[in-house]
């Protein structure tokens, strides 16, 4: 599939075979190379697209992150320079080995476009979903990314925007790879987006950050941050924050399995601290304090695999790996023969296989958020290859998003029923003409709330495979 990225596109999913969109006439493939295929992240300044290089012999994947604004011909002027001037900058930076590459910079009709390495792996946020980290792996995400920090700040480059979800755990070899900065940088710090919410998230970001000052200790705030939601495996990370007090409170929230140093618990405090001139001065000051530690005698890995990041829910004999495979075979070949009625069922079966549950069991909300990322993931793209872009996990989601999360639109757009029946496969069209969107059904959901699947579903998929530059 071939996503067309004019955001006026009312129907932006087009065949890999066509060059010009088939709804809005907008060129496809972005600098006659690269060609949009998901959306993979959205911010305040526009979205990120997985595009794969059609230059390139293998034609690898990539991130092309559009940036949209609005103004007066000279503060789009102002816009372009400043991006430019960064752009150089980040290619410097793209040199470190846990920084993306820049591949490419540009601006098409009033828009910004930048294009780095894609990284495959999943976030600290999708880590923070499967539990909290111990000391050691604490210890060791610290350690590599105030490496890169340093390197960051010596050339003068601030994050600004430090959090799980801008941290990458790289499936090749387990390292963190820090990503989205640069472009925010410039944007921020240009007069024509001062209406603009203030980067950085809430919590994460350094109390100044949002006084409209920074400095290299803000970067180092965010990090203390981060490690405390992971140290504490808790998600919303407002709860560790005592707004009566002003400080963080998260020892108490630390799992009693999970035992934390004094002498680790001491940097994170000193992380935390309200005023900057409380906290360490640098990254290199930190690692300084980190090599004062004790030793712990559990060893951490020196390469992390995929399917060590991600628990697998399913028995790992080889008589279940066999059946999974056979049963994506047959969904593939369901799907190929337009058998939608059948393919549908079938993903219900490989749903709970995954979850090794009785096959057609209904399956909970929170159940569905410890599928597999890969086989999530492999029966999403069996619907789209089979149905050209227009059935999938990934179509709903895109549908979800242009209602505004609204349930009831949804189900209008994608004809469903919208409350729970009996009769609702039944009610389905199980032909080419169903609308966009329509498959896979939500038969094996249970309860009639299925939109929460569909966010929970659309958060999974973006953290098992894709996400922001």
């Amino acid at each position: 599939m071939t996503l067309c990225i004019n955001p006026d596109c009312q129907q932006p999913n087009n065949p890999d075979t066509v060059k010009v969109c088939l709804s809005c006439g907008s060129k496809l493939l972005l600098l006659e190379r690269y060609r949009p295929t998901t959306i993979i992240g959205k911010g305040g300044f526009g979205k990120t697209f997985l595009a794969t290089d059609e230059h390139k012999p293998s034609k690898p994947r990539c991130a092309v992150k559009q940036l949209s604004f609005t103004g007066t011909g000279q503060l789009v002027n102002k816009a372009v320079e400043l991006f430019e001037q960064e752009a150089v900058v980040l290619e410097s930076l793209g040199n470190h080995p846990q920084i993306p590459t820049l591949l490419a910079y540009f601006t098409h009709e009033q828009r910004l476009y930048i294009v780095q390495e894609f990284i495959e792996g999943v976030t600290l946020e999708q880590e923070l979903l499967q539990g909290a980290y111990n000391e050691v792996k604490i210890r060791s995400l610290l350690h590599d990314i105030l490496l890169v920090l340093k390197f960051v700040h010596e050339h003068n480059i601030l994050h600004r925007d430090i959090k799980p979800p801008n941290i990458i755990i790289r499936a090749s070899d387990g390292k963190p790879v820090l990503i989205d900065f640069g472009v925010a940088k410039v944007l921020q710090s240009s007069s024509f987006i001062q209406q603009a919410t203030a980067l950085g998230t809430l919590y994460y970001a350094a109390p100044e950050q949002f006084r409209g000052s920074v400095f290299q200790n803000s970067d180092l705030y965010s990090l203390g941050v981060t490690c405390i939601s992971l140290i504490t495996g808790v998600f919303s990370i407002e709860k560790l924050y005592d707004g009566t007090n002003s400080s963080w409170c998260w020892r108490k929230f630390v799992p009693a399995t999970n035992t934390i140093s004094d002498g680790l618990g001491q940097i994170l405090d000193k992380l935390l601290q309200f005023q900057p001139i409380h906290r360490y001065s640098s990254a290199q000051e930190v690692l300084q304090a980190l090599s004062l530690l004790p030793n712990i005698s559990t060893k951490v890995p020196s390469k992390l695999h995929l399917d060590t990041l991600i628990p697998v829910t399913v028995p790992s004999s080889a008589s279940q790996t066999s059946k999974i495979e056979i049963y994506y075979i047959k969904l593939e070949l369901l799907l190929k023969s337009q058998k939608w009625k059948e393919a549908d069922l079938e993903t219900w079966k490989l749903l709970c296989m995954a979850l090794n549950k009785p096959l057609e069991a209904k399956i909970t909300s929170s159940e569905i958020n410890l599928v597999n990322c890969q086989q999530l993931h492999k029966i999403d793209q069996l619907w789209i290859e089979a149905s050209n872009g227009k059935f999938g996990f990934s179509i709903q989601n895109q549908i979800l998003e242009s209602v505004g999360k609204d349930y009831v639109l949804f189900c209008q757009h994608v004809q469903w029923q919208s409350y729970n029946s009996k009769l609702f496969h039944q009610s389905l069209k199980f032909s080419n003409e169903a609308p966009p969107g329509h498959f896979p059904s939500r038969i094996w959901a249970e309860s009639d709330k299925y939109w929460r699947y569909l966010d929970i579903i659309a958060l999974k998929l973006a953290q098992c495979s894709v996400t922001t530059i």
